[in-house]
């Protein structure tokens, strides 16, 4: 099962890429099915993929040695540098929206920047091997939630597709795959480079509630305060440092929109890392914690 639904979602994506290429060589008339399925299949991997990814890139965080997180971010700051480079040469070689064209200086500079890129992710390469073994237990904690992936995208893809993509998504997906294929959502130096703090601070967004606690490491008392933007239920769950929920801290069922604060005991607790992970009806926020 672990093998197909993998290349189930291989095949998925391949089909959406060629569809195009189909189209134009049947009637010389770019697909409308392909860009409406991947519209689809984004907006599916926004609501039902990315927020297991982040669970998991969560649980991987807390088990990072502090020095490469140090060293992580020093590479997203790296490559965040870099494509904004590669973005730069390629608007000034290609006026108007024209395409590119280069000079000499340009593929030289293009060039420098790959060979950069190319180290950067060798070191995050070299990092990923390291947590392979974690990574890969992180990876199998939501192998059924991979498979119902596969599944749902093959049927949005099927729905979108003209008969003749049909029957390709048919037979493929009745085929036997005789190599593994790596699972893109689970990339080790993608999962790696995952930013969880950046993915905090959108969530914080969507969830309509703004979250601060002091002090942060804690000893035996903590305050939390939180700005309701929008009246409704709102909780509070303590996470140990794998991401399980250890207990709920706060439950309000309708929760007036304003300031609120909470004192909470987290006297009993070992000293270690932990998490505040606070849910409204729009959304939910993480952050961690040191208890000392």
């Amino acid at each position: 099962m672990k093998l197909r639904a993998a290349f189930l979602l291989s095949q998925v994506l391949l089909v959406l890429l060629l569809a195009p290429v189909a189209s134009v060589a049947q009637d010389r008339r770019p697909s409308r099915q392909a860009p409406s399925a991947r519209l689809e299949i984004q907006a599916y991997q926004k609501a039902r993929v990315q927020p297991v990814l982040r669970q998991q890139r969560l649980k991987l965080e807390a088990q990072l040695a502090p020095a490469d997180r140090t060293q992580l971010a020093a590479y997203r700051a790296q490559l965040k540098t870099l494509r904004e480079q590669g973005r730069a040469l390629r608007k000034s070689a290609a006026p108007a929206g024209t395409r590119p064209t280069f000079t000499e200086a340009q593929l030289q500079l293009r060039q420098q920047l790959h060979a950069q890129t190319k180290t950067v992710m060798q070191g995050v390469a070299a990092m990923a091997r390291k947590y392979q073994p974690t990574i890969k237990q992180l990876v199998q904690e939501v192998q059924p939630q991979q498979e119902q992936w596969a599944a749902d995208m093959r049927a949005i893809a099927f729905k979108n597709a003209t008969p003749e993509q049909q029957q390709k998504i048919t037979a493929q997906a009745s085929r036997k795959p005789h190599h593994s294929s790596s699972n893109r959502f689970f990339r080790p130096t993608d999962f790696l480079l995952m930013d969880v703090s950046a993915a905090a601070a959108t969530e914080a967004g969507r969830a309509g509630v703004n979250f601060s606690f002091y002090p942060n490491p804690v000893t035996t008392t903590s305050q939390l305060d939180f700005n309701v933007k929008q009246s409704g239920p709102v909780t509070v769950d303590l996470l140990d440092g794998k991401g399980n929920t250890l207990r709920t801290l706060v439950a309000e069922p309708n929760a007036e929109q304003g300031p609120h604060s909470q004192q909470l005991n987290l006297r009993d607790l070992a000293a270690g890392t932990y998490f505040y992970k606070i849910t409204t009806k729009s959304g939910s926020e993480t952050k961690r914690f040191v208890k000392e």
